[in-house]
Formats: structure tokens, sequence, C-alpha cells
């Protein structure tokens, strides 16, 4: 597709402009959008600065379950909470088990899908 028909079909698209930026709606059929990987091992961001990793339990509804999971005590190598998500960089990581924990959902700051374990 060329630069200018780009253009155009961005003009066709819906945008919403939010503190000075400006964002553009996103075809779901659009094939050069690639969607989330879809994974059930992630990461918890919870209150008060508590960071887990674990296998999400998807057959609990109502809150987040995490099964062998583990709490992220401290990590050294600069990369923070997304560099969990790297193999290679795993090693700088403590990780101390806890088994299974589960949290309601107003607990929750964030998850991040680990892509590679």
């Amino acid at each position: 597709m060329s630069k200018l028909n780009k253009e155009a079909e961005m003009s066709k698209q819906e945008t919403i402009t939010l503190n000075g930026k400006t964002y553009v709606e996103v075809d779901p059929n659009n094939k050069e959008v690639k969607p989330a990987v879809k994974t059930d091992h992630i990461i918890v961001i919870a209150q008060r600065g508590w960071i887990f990793e674990g296998l999400k339990d998807t057959s609990i509804k109502d809150k987040i379950q995490l099964l062998n999971a583990n709490v992220v005590r401290s990590w050294s190598n600069g990369k923070g909470i997304g560099g969990l998500c790297n193999k290679a960089d795993k090693s700088a990581y403590r990780l101390d088990p806890v088994g299974t924990v589960s949290f309601p959902n107003e607990a929750i700051i964030a998850t991040v899908d680990i892509t590679e374990w």
C-alpha cells in the first residue's frame, strides 16, 4: 500500500485526542496488526509494590489466581520487570516460591504476559 493510500485510509478512521496525543482506531480485520500473545504465564503487579510471576488459573473468574507462583524479590540487571519476560535475563531475578496466590481484581495494578521462560 502506498504512503498516499495509507494516509487516505487513516483519514477515514476514527480518532481521539487525549492529553495532546492522537489515537487511531484499529481495525480488527487488518492483517498488519499482530494480536497479543495468548499465554497463561503472567507477571502480576499488585498494590503496595508486590510483584508475582506464575500461571494464571483461567477457571477462576472472580479474582486472579496464580499457580506455581513466585514473588519477584529483587533484580540486578537494570531491565526492570519487563526483563523477566526474557529467558536470557531470568537469572538476574531473585524469585521466592509461594505456591498458589490469589488477588481480588481491585488489587491488581497491571499484568504482563511472559512470552518465554
